[in-house]
């Protein structure tokens, strides 16, 4: 099954704009939190993505370099991809390859059946990360649709 848009996952309702952690475990925490408040994860996966999230981060950091990570993991028995964007005003050490502090986070949570939709999905995002505008412009960002139009734009 082929995603029509990516704005599928990545709605305006999964955006954060305010980061309290200043750790990358306190930030993972809070990014699970708040996909399960904002609805876009279901409450009863929020112990099974976060401990997947952190395993991730165990085997090597997400963090992709200008200020942007991208946790992700792939969940049994999950029935949507979930994705969030976050901001963190202060940043924080993801162990980044350039080694910058990390301020925009782009989560995805995909279900472990849908493989090469996960794969796409993380294509995508890198080549958001690679646009040298984007990290500039969310953390310019007033509002949340200000986030999501700067990821309309650049959504290709």
């Amino acid at each position: 099954m082929a995603l029509t848009s990516i704005h599928e996952i990545f709605t305006e309702k999964g955006i954060l704009t305010d980061l309290a952690g200043s750790t990358k475990a306190e930030v993972l925490e809070e990014l699970v939190k708040g996909a399960v408040a904002t609805g876009v994860l279901p409450k009863g996966r929020k112990a099974q993505v976060l401990e997947a999230l952190l395993e991730r981060e165990e085997r090597g950091t997400t963090g992709l370099g200008r200020g942007i990570a991208m946790p992700h993991a792939k969940i049994a028995g999950l029935r949507a991809h979930t994705g969030l964007i976050a901001r963190s005003a202060e940043g924080v050490d993801f162990r980044s390859i350039d080694g910058e502090r990390v301020h925009v986070l782009i989560m995805l949570v995909s279900p472990l059946a849908r493989v090469e939709e996960h794969l796409e999905l993380l294509r995508w995002v890198s080549r958001v990360a690679r646009d040298p505008d984007v990290p500039r412009f969310i953390r310019q960002a007033r509002t949340a649709a200000e986030i999501a139009e700067v990821l309309r734009e650049r959504a290709g």
